[in-house]
């Protein structure tokens, strides 16, 4: 029997994984880190790795990651959104987390904003080119909420990006590419899993998405998503990411 505990030791939020009723093996949680095998990975905060040449430093090995898909070189901006298509079809947050630069942004919609001011907590004078409402520690925190297999099942792709009808905005330096494009998309969220009373609900996004793309090189190009701002459309009731981060923030 597998049993699995947490707790915080030497900067490092450790997993303790039994292998028997005496043996105990700790592991450091990372972003690649299994959500399902080690839960509390999902609200760690993350801390650099000890420098191995030091001989006193703490060696915790990574706790391992879960599946690993097969993805596009992100060489090419439109590759990294086909690597987004794939992982949240797929359900693999960290490997969704790995198209998301450092300095990731999402802005939400302003009127997803005056329906969830407990989510999307809004300084005096907001600027949304200025002020962070939403960064990569919660994009982290949502993505591992709602790619929980346990909680969602995989969606369906109704309308993603299409490069012979969508648009695309490069940088005059080549650096940046911004990709503006319809989306929809029907999720499946699980309420309960117990025999006989399965019950799930239909959560359908739809909206317009504003990708900017960057890349720190055009000689050894590696394109990540910097800012994501979504955009309500009229005339629908299906939600969008912005309602659906809200849903799903942790």
């Amino acid at each position: 029997m597998v049993a699995w505990t947490a707790w915080l030791a030497v900067g490092y939020l450790a997993v303790g994984c039994s292998l028997d009723d005496s043996a105990d093996t700790e592991c450091r949680c990372t972003e690649s880190s299994d959500a399902n095998l080690f839960p509390q990975c999902v609200d760690a905060v993350f801390t650099e790795r000890p420098d191995n040449s030091n001989p006193f430093a703490t060696r915790l090995p990574d706790c391992p990651s879960g599946r690993t898909l097969f993805l596009r070189e992100p060489t090419r901006p439109v590759n990294v959104l086909l690597n987004v298509q794939t992982t949240l079809r797929e359900l693999s947050p960290s490997q969704y987390l790995d198209q998301l630069s450092d300095d990731f942004l999402f802005i939400p919609d302003p009127g997803d904003i005056d329906l969830h001011p407990e989510v999307y907590e809004v300084p005096p004078n907001y600027n949304p080119d200025l002020d962070t409402l939403w960064n990569r520690e919660q994009e982290r925190r949502y993505a591992f909420s709602l790619l929980d297999p346990d909680r969602v099942l995989k969606p369906e792709f109704i309308r993603w990006y299409s490069a012979s009808r969508d648009e695309i905005e490069p940088s005059e330096d080549g650096l940046r590419e911004r990709f503006i494009f319809d989306y929809e998309i029907d999720f499946i969220e699980v309420l309960t899993q117990e025999e006989g009373q399965d019950e799930s609900r239909l959560l359908g996004i739809k909206g317009r998405m504003h990708i900017d793309l960057v890349t720190p090189s055009l000689e050894n190009p590696v394109w990540s998503i910097q800012r994501w701002r979504d955009e309500r459309v009229s005339g629908t009731t299906k939600l969008s990411w912005g309602e659906l981060r809200a849903v799903f923030s942790p």
